[in-house]
């Protein structure tokens, strides 16, 4: 029966996670994701990022060579090229889970577990849907502490340094010094765990340590023919650290410190319900009967301070650290649920009545006004509908199967989601249709005139990444030698004192206005210097002056 229902779970996940993944309009961080991307491929330069021909520091490039990739195996950019990657990364993150679980758990746990990674809350219905990073480098760090708990407990520490620096140096690549945070912090909680300092002193310790630096050095080193390193660094450590209480005020600090605890919880429901195991006398002494489990919560108390420290946080910078505290709460479970306490059974009933109550709502979702551009609305919800109230037959009868049973009932509801909430907020979004439409309009108005951004006008991501796609090259900025033919999208909030000759307008939807774009009668003579902060959207204002 178990083997049966994790088939089932494996059949639905393709529905789950690839229905209308492409729908809806770009986020501003995935088209920054995925116009340096594309820059990289008109350009054919894989070691300089570029954004709008101007370099780009905030990440490294792994994640933009990844997207690189699909757009060209798909033949080209769109979402939905763009964010496969991620949902990829995603079932491998799962199948991760379920590998090293399997080592520790029961089939049927470890099987729980890899589904938590896919059906929490956070992930089901937002993140494994975008084309960002984060995914893809929590997998990494997952694996990476996983691989060094594995071989560290084994005894194996050459292994173990040498599997966990390595995917230290993968985890930089993508996103920076976090990797190195992750690792640092999970190799002391080992090594006091296992009580190996002297570890630390070891050759293979070193040695991997700096083939991971030798890795990052060795592009860098090519990076270096194209912007002077102090410059990418720096940017790096402020992409670090203005998430930090460093960065903000002691009033900011304060309320996330009392906020983070509710905040993290709601995003990581419903499987964050199964805290309330962790408050039961004994949990501790309970969790220590299993080394994995006990070490789980460990690594994930050591490393959650990172984040509750830090005022500026997004869930999805904790992907990698819920999947161990999963681990250790499905531990505490089997426990409850085989001496049937009676925090077990109100959690039972708890599950048990909110699928109930989903499974009768959802077959009348067609009732909504939002839901009636849905074609064969009804078909979808009755189809959906009838699976999801079998789910729930089932768990009410099958007690010992209720946690795989409420995973696949998770898959219906994203299943769901997929038929009715993906189109209805693709087609009813109009600040996002705008973007893309105006942006792509006036691309094909003039695409024979030379177009660029003026300065250091800001331009939101989305905006940039859909006119240059309909562009289909590069729209460079440009700082100086003003053309009076060429056509210039320009801010008149940043420059009302250049007058401009409007041709087209084009939309953002974070500011709510147009910039115009047009030609500039009057252009001025020499270089435009900054005149404030640079902001993410403004460019580096670097240009090709540090281009070799």
């Amino acid at each position: 029966m178990r083997q049966k229902l994790f088939l089932l779970a494996l059949l639905l996940l393709p529905a789950a996670l690839l229905i209308h993944l492409g729908a809806v309009v770009f986020i501003d961080d995935e088209a920054i994701r995925s116009l340096v991307a594309q820059e990289m491929l008109w350009s054919g330069n894989f070691i300089f990022p570029t954004l709008h021909a101007d370099a780009y520091l905030n990440k490294p490039p792994l994640w933009n060579w990844v997207l690189a990739l699909s757009f060209y195996l798909h033949g080209g950019a769109s979402e939905w090229a763009a964010r496969l990657p991620t949902t990829l990364a995603l079932v491998a993150f799962a199948a991760t889970a379920y590998h090293f679980s399997r080592q520790h758990f029961s089939q049927y746990l470890a099987a729980v577990h890899a589904l938590t990674v896919i059906t929490c809350g956070r992930m089901l219905f937002w993140d494994s849907m975008l084309a960002l990073i984060d995914v893809t480098f929590s997998f990494v760090v997952y694996a990476q502490v996983m691989l060094l708990y594995t071989y560290g407990r084994r005894g194996e520490w050459t292994r173990a340094f040498a599997w966990s620096y390595a995917l230290t140096a993968v985890g930089f690549l993508l996103k920076g010094l976090p990797a190195f945070v992750f690792q640092g912090i999970t190799l002391l909680a080992l090594l006091a765990w296992t009580r190996a300092w002297k570890q630390l002193l070891r050759p293979a310790h070193l040695l991997s340590g700096l083939g991971c630096l030798a890795v990052l050095g060795l592009y860098y080193w090519q990076y270096s023919y194209y912007v002077d390193l102090p410059k990418v660094f720096e940017r790096l450590f402020l992409e670090s650290g203005k998430r930090t209480a460093v960065a903000h005020g002691v009033g900011d600090l304060v309320q996330h410190l009392l906020a983070f605890p509710f905040e993290m919880s709601y995003h990581f429901l419903p499987w964050t319900l199964l805290l309330v195991y962790l408050f039961q006398r004994g949990s501790w002494r309970r969790l220590r009967k299993n080394d994995f489990a006990a070490f789980c919560l460990v690594v994930f108390l050591a490393n959650l301070p990172v984040y509750w420290l830090s005022p500026n946080v997004y869930p999805r910078y904790l992907l990698m650290l819920f999947p161990l505290l999963f681990g250790s709460l499905l531990h505490l479970h089997v426990g409850h649920q085989a001496r049937r306490t009676r925090t077990y059974r109100a959690l039972r009933y708890l599950l048990l009545g909110l699928m109930t109550l989903c499974a009768v709502v959802m077959p009348f979702v067609p009732l909504l006004e939002a839901t009636q551009g849905v074609p064969l609305a009804w078909v979808k919800s009755l189809t959906v509908g009838a699976a999801a109230g079998a789910v729930c037959v089932a768990a009410w009868r099958k007690e010992s199967q209720l946690l795989l049973l409420f995973a696949i009932f998770l898959l219906l509801l994203r299943i769901g989601f997929n038929f009715f909430v993906l189109p209805t907020r693709a087609a009813s979004s109009e600040r996002a249709l705008a973007v893309r439409e105006t942006a792509t309009a006036a691309m094909r108005a003039h695409p024979q005139d030379s177009v660029a951004i003026f300065a250091y006008t800001l331009i939101e991501p989305a905006t940039g990444y859909y006119l240059s796609m309909a562009r289909g090259r590069v729209i460079p900025r440009q700082w100086q030698d003003f053309a009076p033919q060429t056509l210039y999208i320009i801010s008149p909030l940043q420059y009302p004192g250049v007058e401009v000759l409007p041709q087209d307008s084009i939309y953002l939807r974070h500011l709510r206005t147009y910039y115009p774009l047009g030609t500039l009668p009057n252009p001025p003579a020499g270089p435009i210097p900054l005149e404030e902060p640079l902001r993410d959207g403004m460019g580096t204002g670097l240009g090709e002056a540090l281009v070799h």
